[in-house]
């Protein structure tokens, strides 16, 4: 028999057993609830004839029979007078000239029930009579002078054989099976549909047959896979770079060497980052990531002194949300020394050939050269000089050389001034600006506006006419931020993670001026002198956005 055909006979025969049963137990439940309704009307009638019942011993045998028998006729019950001796004295199913044939009574378990003060009750099959019976018999009169009982009878409700419910269960039994016939078809043809990428057998092969060759062809695929992913762990375990995969809820899942040698701490799958490693900038960065789905870029800061790049970015995975990718920069400490020093070098090497050929066009322009070699000359001269400067700028931050003078500031009028110098070269380029919100600092407000001005001079320069630049103000429970957002030309994602490094120039399809390639270098290093850091997210053809966060302090509101 075929699978569908076994289940649909089963379906029917569990359900003809069901409502089988639950007929039969209606049928019980009704006689017994008939029974007690005939024990309960048995003992309302005896309550009812007992005040009678004492002098009917005391009148002639044919006067209490004949008054039994009314009894019973009015009441369709048997009626039984019996003395204390436990002789029947009348009897309504009985002739009066019979009843010495009767047996004594005294032992009837009603009679003996009676004897005690209260109405008795039992059930059985009459000896007169072989009808099941209901009896219930009282003692009549005081129980000093009783003269005897007086029984009544009815017969014990006999139920019938229940062919309404045996149909129902037949019919039931029937559909039911019709029912689980349609049902398992369709759930096969379904099962069917879902295996048929993964077998070659027809839709109506069997399912057991169908799922075989799917379990087959499961397994050589995740073997597959356990190879690759034994693979790319391999090659994950082999990387310099640490690779840290989380959660939606920051749980780490997987983690390589190199990471756990960058981060230290107790670095364990299961357990959330932020309790294993104590590294601010990085669970903040993680944090804003699962938060817009943006990648984010930051650097993290080692107790010994070493820098880590990290680079944040979301994950199309159904439970990997963030992948970390650690760069540690110790190595490279050496070079960005000698950087240091070719820097500082350079910008004071610099100052005497810019003097002189200062001098020179001054000159060139008192002797009546020709005006568009002199301006040529001055600008190059003023772009070496700004260039100088900044060589400057940056080899004193990058020594430690900067002195700060903090002092409690009003933000928004910090930048409102750095806007109100930039106003012009915005006007020039199309590009309107603005501010908003509000907080005060306790910092540097000088060194605040040269960031403030080298992002929203960015944010000029590669920008459309009729952009926009924006700066918001925020406060939160643990920092005040600073958003610098434009909607212009935007940064390659592959450029992104280099911004901040000193010299470098994003590649750009467009006419707009390069700068030098310091000033977000300059920007990192005034940030980290005044306690701060900042990050920076783009999406090419989209805009910027710069984000300065300062700690909370006592000054801060």
């Amino acid at each position: 028999m075929r699978p569908k055909a076994r289940f649909a006979v089963a379906a029917g025969v569990i359900t003809f057993v069901l409502v089988l049963a639950g007929v039969s137990l209606v049928a019980i439940e009704s006689r017994h609830a008939a029974a007690r309704r005939l024990e309960a009307d048995l003992t309302r009638a005896l309550e009812l004839l007992a005040p009678n019942g004492e002098r009917l011993f005391s009148a002639p045998v044919e006067q209490a029979d004949a008054e039994i028998r009314r009894w019973a006729a009015a009441s369709g019950l048997r009626v039984t007078l019996i003395d204390a001796g436990g002789r029947v004295v009348a009897d309504s199913w009985t002739l009066p000239g019979l009843l010495g044939r009767l047996e004594n009574h005294l032992q009837r378990p009603e009679i003996v029930a009676a004897s005690g003060g209260r109405i008795g009750v039992a059930k059985r099959r009459s000896a007169t009579t072989d009808h099941p019976l209901v009896y219930a018999a009282i003692e009549v009169g005081p129980p000093e002078r009783s003269p005897g009982f007086l029984r009544l009878a009815g017969a014990e409700p006999h139920p019938g054989l229940p062919w309404i419910g045996l149909a129902a269960a037949l019919m039931s039994a029937v559909a039911a099976a019709w029912l689980a016939h349609a049902w398992e078809s369709r759930r096969h043809a379904a099962v069917a549909r879902h295996l048929q990428a993964w077998t070659e057998l027809p839709p109506t092969a069997e399912l057991e047959a169908m799922a075989e060759e799917t379990d087959r062809r499961v397994r050589e695929l995740r073997e597959d896979l356990v190879r690759e992913l034994e693979a790319t762990q391999t090659a994950l375990g082999e990387m310099a770079e640490g690779v840290v995969m989380l959660d939606g809820q920051g749980v780490v899942h997987f983690f390589n060497p190199a990471a756990a040698a960058h981060l230290g701490g107790d670095l364990t799958v299961g357990r959330p980052l932020i309790e294993a490693v104590r590294a601010p900038e990085l669970t903040s960065a993680i944090g804003e990531v699962l938060r817009t789905g943006e990648p984010r870029h930051t650097s993290v800061w080692l107790p010994g002194g070493g820098e880590l790049l990290a680079r944040a970015r979301p994950l199309p995975h159904p439970v990997l949300a963030v992948a970390v990718v650690l760069r540690d920069t110790r190595e490279q400490r050496q070079l960005e020394r000698a950087r240091r020093a070719l820097v500082a070098d350079l910008a004071h090497e610099l100052r005497t050939p810019l003097t002189v050929l200062s001098g020179l066009a001054e000159e060139l322009r008192e002797t009546g050269a020709e005006g568009d070699l002199v301006a040529t000359l001055e600008r190059q001269v003023v772009r070496l000089r700004t260039f100088a400067e900044e060589l400057e700028e940056l080899a004193a931050l990058e020594s430690g050389q900067v002195r700060l003078h903090p002092e409690d500031i009003d933000v928004t009028a910090v930048v409102g001034e750095a806007l109100h110098d930039l106003e012009v070269e915005a006007a020039a380029a199309g590009v309107s600006l603005s501010v908003s919100g509000e907080a005060s600092l306790h910092t540097d407000p000088v060194r605040l506006g040269q960031v403030v001005t080298n992002l929203v001079e960015n944010g000029i320069r590669y920008n459309r006419r009729g952009g926009t630049v924006r700066v918001r103000i925020e406060t939160a429970a643990d920092a005040v931020r600073l958003h610098v957002e434009d909607d212009g030309i935007g940064i390659p994602a592959a450029d992104i993670p280099l911004v901040f490094q000193r010299f470098f120039q994003v590649r750009r399809n467009t006419t707009a001026q390069s700068g030098s390639g310091l000033g977000l270098a300059i920007v990192k290093h005034l940030m980290r002198a005044l306690g701060g850091a900042v990050q920076l997210t783009s999406r090419e053809g989209a805009g910027t956005t710069v984000t300065l966060s300062f700690p909370r302090t006592a000054g801060t509101r």
